[in-house]
């Protein structure tokens, strides 16, 4: 989460949105005073301190630091704005950013990230799971056992399950950016602050055919519970999708 208390807005990290990405725009934009309040994972001291980490480390999510596992890890960076609201942290008509996926798309990445921890786990331990572990990891061999698994309320308490709708991390009047066109959309926005955007920026994206895989063997019932589930996410993304596409 970013409050730019300076220029008067807030960027909030939806997960698995390219919401990276996205916090890195409005870092390098000028728009950050010192005086602005952010968080970053695993206590990074700074954004260019964790810029740097990302750049010596081939921005390979496995190489990052344990600490940055774990919801306890990511609970501030991903915080929503209402809590922020409730905490007084932001006015309730600040303005606010925040990126979206397509609801399918989202819930592959989820599915993908899962299963490459799972396995880098097993690896590392000889092949032995903790009873911690295997419940967190155990249902993330097929994506439709998985999204079975998930989409169960009792289940939310597992991190790598917990699929609270996009839409929850932030308010009505928060201006959306689809996925795909975070750089457009972020550019317009930071330019329009009197801001700068020196590249395009992309980090940890998806290899096209772990989603062209996922949605191969998500069965089509499936998929339509998944976007009847996230309706009003898959009704964000397509309206943001339409500015550019």
């Amino acid at each position: 989460m970013i409050i730019s208390y300076s220029n008067n807005f807030s960027v909030m990290r939806v997960p698995r949105s390219g919401s990276t990405s996205l916090a890195f725009y409005f870092f390098k934009s000028g728009l950050i005073a010192d005086t602005d309040v952010y968080t970053l994972e695993g206590g990074f001291s700074s954004w260019e301190e964790y810029d740097k980490f990302n750049i010596d480390n081939g921005l390979d999510y496995f190489k990052l630091p344990r600490k940055l596992f774990g919801l306890d890890s990511l609970e501030t960076v991903q915080r929503k704005f209402d809590d922020a609201r409730a905490k007084s942290a932001v006015a309730a008509d600040m303005p606010c950013v925040a990126s979206i996926r397509h609801p399918l798309h989202w819930c592959g990445s989820l599915f993908y990230y899962t299963k490459e921890r799972r396995e880098a786990l097993l690896a590392a331990n000889n092949g032995v799971l903790t009873e911690y572990q295997q419940k967190n990891f155990d249902n993330y061999g097929d994506p439709n056992e998985a999204w079975d698994y998930g989409k169960d309320v009792a289940n939310r308490d597992i991190v790598q399950t917990s699929l609270d709708a996009q839409f929850s991390y932030f308010p009505d009047h928060a201006e959306v950016f689809n996925t795909e066109n975070i750089h457009e959309h972020a550019s317009k926005f930071i330019l329009d602050k009197g801001g700068k955007v020196e590249s395009r920026i992309q980090f940890r994206l998806n290899p096209v055919e772990h989603l062209t895989s996922y949605l191969a063997e998500m069965t089509e019932g499936r998929k339509k519970e998944i976007l009847d589930f996230y309706a009003k996410d898959f009704e964000l993304w397509e309206k943001a999708y339409a500015v550019y596409n």
